[in-house]
């Protein structure tokens, strides 16, 4: 289990914005819900599930489980405007590999969040004791690829016409990884 005892902490964004990071909890659904309201279309489309129903963020708040998939929120007041999972096999193959999604508020991109949100990732991630982290993109949305490989991620694969979008067009997914430093001391554990 990740210790969270780092939140809630604050932020400050290039812009002097101060922001609040911090774990959802379920009393979070609305919000997250109506943060979910406020992106795009064209951002959706690439979305695993269908976040237009609110009955699958309320499914989200209700079965949160942190040493599966850990949502750190960021917030504005109460009002998210940034929201980054890392998802996490308990066992198997791939339980030393995280996968990082993050999704940010329209107005508040090119400002500094997605870097510190993929930030805040990395730093779960050590704590988690993890070897690397995933990041999967649409080749389309060059400025999350740019984000990811500004924090240290490296493209390991792009798959052709691999990923449809929920209109059914066939679109190339980009993989990004980025290899979790350990000393010799902390590898031997």
């Amino acid at each position: 289990m990740i210790s969270l005892e780092r939140y809630p902490r604050e932020i400050t964004l290039r812009d002097g914005a101060r922001l609040t990071l911090r774990p959802m909890v379920p009393e979070d659904a609305d919000r997250l819900w109506d943060f979910f309201r406020r992106i795009p279309p064209e951002d959706k489309m690439f979305f695993r599930e269908d976040v237009s129903r609110k009955e699958v963020v309320e499914r989200w708040a209700e079965h949160l489980d942190y040493d599966s998939v850990l949502p750190i929120l960021a917030l504005e007041g109460d009002r998210v405007v940034g929201d980054a999972t890392l998802h996490r096999n308990k066992t198997g193959w791939k339980q030393r590999v995280g996968t990082v999604r993050v999704q940010i508020a329209p107005d508040f991109r090119k400002r500094g969040l997605g870097m510190s949100m993929i930030r805040e990732m990395r730093h779960l991630g050590e704590k988690a004791a993890l070897h690397y982290l995933l990041a999967e993109a649409i080749e389309e949305q060059q400025p999350a690829i740019r984000a990811f490989e500004k924090m240290g991620f490296v493209h390991a694969v792009v798959y052709r016409n691999f990923v449809n979008d929920q209109k059914g067009a066939l679109h190339n997914l980009v993989v990004l990884l980025y290899h979790m430093t350990y000393s010799e001391e902390e590898m031997s554990f």
